[in-house]
């Protein structure tokens, strides 16, 4: 998966295409380094690391040494492992299909969730957001669907950064108050 956004040093949110090709001021979402706008016209447009890649953050969500966000490996969608696989079955059978699948075989939690939504009364559709854990939402719809998620999740962080004393995220590190 490509990494689509950084952090200004303002603390705002930036994507790819609010940047030009090449080093950007901007911070990686999980480790604070500095990233580098891939823009070339083979892959899609996307960030890097200008040093060294942040591959041993994934200790520090553990740690609780920053707050995860919704990127490409947590989805906040927190599922059960067998609800993933009653969702990968139902994918199969109906979602790929682009079959409505019947109520009976819906768990509510899914519904309130934003998995799947109600098509009437008797019938189910997969959400864009519903396709992310059985692994079928096209790449492009990806980004759309995490955007407002990981907008959420930073503006959670600023209200933390708003008290009083130095703020204890490495997203923006400035003093507040």
């Amino acid at each position: 998966m490509w990494l689509k956004f950084g952090v200004a040093p303002d603390g705002e949110l930036a994507g790819i295409d609010d940047v030009g090709r090449g080093k950007t001021n901007l911070a990686c979402l999980y480790c604070g380094g500095g990233l580098t706008a891939k823009k070339g016209s083979v892959k899609e447009h996307h960030f890097s690391h200008t040093q060294e890649t942040c591959k041993p953050v994934s200790q520090r969500i553990k740690t609780k040494a920053f707050p995860a966000l919704p990127l490409y490996d947590n989805f906040t969608i927190q599922l059960k492992g067998e609800e993933l696989e009653q969702l990968k079955v139902l994918w199969k059978e109906y979602g790929a299909q682009d079959y409505a699948i019947p109520k009976d075989l819906i768990n509510f939690r899914w519904e309130l969730k934003g998995l799947v939504e109600s098509e009437g009364d008797r019938s189910y559709r997969f959400t864009h957001l519903g396709k992310i854990p059985v692994g079928a939402l096209p790449l492009a719809l990806f980004n759309r669907v995490q955007e407002p998620l990981l907008r959420s999740e930073l503006a959670l962080v600023g209200e933390l950064c708003g008290g009083g004393g130095r703020c204890r995220t490495f997203l923006c590190g400035r003093a507040t108050g």
